[in-house]
């Protein structure tokens, strides 16, 4: 059968229209897709341990993935672009789970798609809205998650049993202290963790195993992930994220090169990984989420990454039951506290405020009082973005923290505004009468001071009250800051003592060196004399008084 070239020339349109990405062997295969989801993860390092570098991936239409959907694909980048990707998430340009790469014309090569040397990262971003496929960073309601015991072709897998990792995590058997009771006491409740979705495969709540057909002792971290959601997928048949909104993979553990973390999680996302026994953590669990909740890392008063221990996304507690919620800027970030959460613009010449402030352990006693204050800088401060202020009211779900109990908090983050992902870094921990200068507050050149007036921790709620002010209004002291001359003007001193008139007109030639002593009741000599003799005379030029006042010396 003969085709007409009309019909030949449509279908080479077709074709030629199609997303092309060279392959292994110098062959051009279709894509479904132009573009692929960038994602990216953070891990959580050990102390002691250096291996924080952002994963950086991609995350493949599933019909450009063998029919899976989450499978990641790395991104092969050369060291400028990786830095310039990992600048652009960590200042917001960036959104990770929601904006994507162009993808045309790359190489991709074993799950890898590899960027030309030189190229403009930046230039092959997309900037997505949601496309509809999944909530992210959902952070209210109820919560359906999955929990997966991973097993390894060699039967590595851990010892607890699927009844007890339901437990350590959704605290189905009495557990006291799991994610899904921390979630909600730090959400007040607005945030309910629900143990799977009833799917036939879950051998306890929200628990399901899968084996895979790759070794855990020498495959990269990438290489089992994408193995484990293959297996979901081929095995039991479940696409992930599908009905759940967080998964978790549970790993024996992390062997050779590069194992110095706890767990890593995808920043607005659905997917944590857990190395051994770190998955029963409770505050592994709730660091985890909080990158899930596209909240970035913690840092403390030496600007490291996970310092500040007044909130969970410095490094946590790593026993099964303690936890701690968020610090003040998260806390801002989140929207469980959006009623009791307030901006203010101290670079408004002449700012000065007083607030009450309440801790959001006690956000259900707040009343009209803020539990978390947003400084607005326009970004212009030294050292990044805008500045938090809060209350650390160490009670109730926040009663587990390390580090600035009851205390006046200050935390920056590095860029932005706070309502994104930001790395933040605490400024300050202010007691009574303690006050923080922030210099050059966003740019205008003035210092902004933040004192702590009174802090109660006696009443229910707890409160503290502090000044917000700029040094060009501070309330004026008991003095002016040009005091005016005393009531009485004091004149030039005289020659003699402004204590008692001298019996005689004051002499006019200077003081001796050494100031003479009070006079005597009665003068030795009816006038004095012009000026003190160096040395005493011979023989006493008057009969001496009866009783000496003084001998003076030369």
């Amino acid at each position: 059968m003969r085709i007409q070239s009309s019909a030949l020339a449509f279908w080479a349109y077709a074709v030629s229209s199609l997303p092309l990405v060279t392959a292994n062997q110098g062959l051009r295969r279709k894509l479904a897709s132009n573009d692929c989801t960038i994602m990216a993860a953070e891990r959580l390092v050990l102390e002691g341990e250096d291996d924080d570098e952002m994963i950086i991936q991609c995350e493949m239409h599933p019909d450009d993935a063998d029919g899976i959907e989450g499978i990641f694909f790395e991104l092969d980048f050369s060291g400028d672009q990786k830095n310039k990707m990992k600048g652009l998430i960590k200042n917001g340009q960036v959104t990770p789970g929601r904006d994507s790469l162009d993808i045309i014309g790359k190489n991709i090569e074993d799950k890898r798609v590899k960027f030309p040397p030189g190229l403009d990262v930046a230039a092959s971003v997309k900037k997505n809205d949601d496309d509809g496929r999944r909530r992210l960073a959902v952070t209210k309601g109820d919560k359906p998650m999955l929990l997966v015991k991973v097993k390894d072709v060699n039967g590595l897998e851990l010892s607890d049993t699927h009844e007890v990792m339901s437990d350590e995590v959704f605290g189905t058997n009495g557990d006291p202290g799991n994610l899904k009771t921390s979630l909600s006491a730090c959400s007040h409740g607005q945030l309910t963790v629900v143990a799977g979705v009833g799917d036939p495969n879950e051998l306890a709540p929200g628990v399901v195993e899968v084996t895979i057909p790759i070794s855990l002792l020498d495959n990269t971290d990438s290489t089992i992930r994408n193995a484990v959601t293959t297996a979901l997928s081929t095995d039991l048949g479940i696409s992930v994220p599908g009905d759940y909104q967080q998964v978790m993979y549970a790993l024996e553990g992390c062997y050779g090169g590069g194992c110095g973390w706890a767990a890593y999680a995808y920043i607005n996302s659905w997917n944590s990984v857990y190395n051994g026994n770190y998955y029963k953590a409770v505050g592994v669990q709730v660091h985890e989420l909080g990158h899930n909740f596209n909240l970035a890392h913690s840092g403390g008063l030496n600007n490291s990454t996970y310092t500040d221990h007044t909130g969970a996304m410095g490094n946590p507690h790593y026993s099964d039951d303690l936890y701690q919620c968020f610090n003040v800027a998260k806390n801002f970030q989140l929207d469980w506290y959006d009623d009791a959460k307030i901006t203010i613009d101290p670079r408004v010449s002449g700012y000065t405020d007083t607030i009450t402030l309440v801790g959001i352990a006690e956000y259900d006693q707040a009343g009209s009082n803020p539990v978390t204050v947003r400084m607005s800088t326009g970004g212009q401060s030294p050292g990044g973005g805008d500045i938090f202020l809060g209350f650390n009211r160490a009670t109730g779900p926040n009663q587990y923290n390390d580090e600035g109990d009851d205390l006046v908090t200050i935390v920056q983050v590095s860029s932005g505004t706070g309502t994104g992902y930001s790395q933040s870094y605490l400024r300050a921990k202010l007691g009574v009468g303690e006050s923080h200068p922030l210099y050059n507050f966003g740019g205008t050149g003035k210092t902004v001071t933040v004192t702590v007036n009174s802090i109660d921790i006696e009443s229910s709620p707890g409160t503290a009250v502090v000044t917000i002010t700029d040094n060009l209004t501070s309330p004026p002291t008991d003095a002016p800051t040009t005091p005016p001359p005393s009531n009485a003007p004091t004149p030039p001193p005289t020659g003699a003592p402004v204590t008692a008139a001298p019996t005689n007109p004051p002499t006019t030639t200077p003081p001796s060196n050494a100031p003479t002593s009070p006079p005597t009741n009665a003068p030795t000599n009816p006038v004095p004399t012009r000026a003190p003799t160096p040395n005493p005379t011979p023989v006493p030029t008057i009969p001496p008084t009866p009783s000496p006042t003084q001998v003076c010396s030369a």
